[in-house]
């Protein structure tokens, strides 16, 4: 087979389990995704020149940077199949992109752009602090679905990378994440097409 080794340079040690351990169940449950595989003792990470290190399956395949609509109603299946799935996982990981992070990094970022973005910035983050999205379904989210993190196969299946972001949120941050990447133009603008067809799938 093909594989692929991964080295952990930036990611929290303590969270690399929780991202491992998510791919194995994932894969157990028929979702197409990398699979880690196991050393001799069970257990998944080991460490390669004192980092963090894993080697997982390969997916055959390559990214579709324009997807179609019907591609655009499979990733909406793939999305749902992955959320569906992670609700019988049992761990569990914080979005540590959360609102007290959207709210520090407003302040980091403030002296750096211009004052219209950085009141933009900040009355959206006070609109969304106005909502409490933990009355949302919640569960296990991929986080970063984006259009280069599918890999399409020969036969126009879809297979899913990429889960160091990961964590327990609003499954419809997900969907939301999801529909911005898949379902703009150029000038992000929301293409009514290929969203609808998204949800459908989903």
């Amino acid at each position: 087979g093909r594989y692929v080794l991964t080295l952990f340079e930036k990611i929290p040690p303590e969270d690399l389990p929780f991202y491992v351990g998510l791919m194995h169940h994932l894969a157990g449950h028929e979702i197409r995704c990398p699979a880690p595989m196991a050393l001799q003792d069970g257990s998944f990470l080991t460490e390669v020149c004192g980092k963090p290190a894993v080697i997982v399956t390969r997916l055959p395949g390559v990214p579709h940077m324009s997807p179609t609509p019907e591609q655009c109603r499979k990733v909406g299946r793939i999305l749902a199949d992955i959320h569906e799935a992670g609700l019988e996982y049992d761990a569990g990981l914080a979005n540590w992109r959360g609102q007290a992070w959207r709210e520090g990094f407003a302040q980091r970022v403030r002296p750096k752009i211009g004052a219209d973005e950085a009141e933009l910035i900040e009355r959206e983050n006070r609109y969304q602090a106005l909502h409490d999205d933990t009355v949302l379904p919640r569960g296990v989210i991929h986080g970063d679905l984006f259009r280069d993190n599918v890999l399409w196969d020969e036969d126009g299946e879809g297979g899913v990378i990429d889960f160091y972001f990961a964590c327990d949120d609003a499954l419809l941050y997900d969907v939301a994440i999801t529909v911005n990447d898949w379902c703009t133009d150029a000038f992000a603008s929301l293409d009514p097409e290929r969203a609808e067809a998204l949800l459908a799938g989903y």
